[in-house]
């Protein structure tokens, strides 16, 4: 399986990013629904707070690393949404959206 065969220039990027993000949004409202515990909570938080550790996020990581070789080992553009997902979860978690300025790689 060659997966390495399009080139990721800003172009294609800028061309790409409505197509990636709403594949993302149909991946968040369907997890949304099939994984909601109660209002507040998805199982995904009730499973953070079981195998929490110090930050209680090591499961979602495993998780995403999960992905990472499905994707390697498989080529499913699933598994991209997948780990893109789960890498939302970890920046909710961890209170990023909560930040007024954000640490971006972006020319100021």
């Amino acid at each position: 399986m060659y997966l390495n065969k399009y080139n990721t220039n800003l172009k294609a990027k800028q061309e790409n990013i409505d197509k990636f993000f709403e594949l993302i949004r149909n991946q968040n409202d369907h997890g949304g629904e099939k994984y909601k515990l109660n209002e507040e909570k998805e199982f995904t938080d009730a499973i953070c707070e079981c195998f929490g550790g110090e930050s209680g996020v090591e499961w979602v990581c495993g998780t995403i690393m999960k992905y990472l070789g499905r994707y390697k080992n498989f080529g499913r553009e699933k598994d991209l949404l997948k780990i893109a997902q789960y890498s939302y979860i970890l920046w909710l978690k961890g209170g990023f959206h909560l930040n007024k300025d954000h640490d971006q790689d972006v020319k100021r």
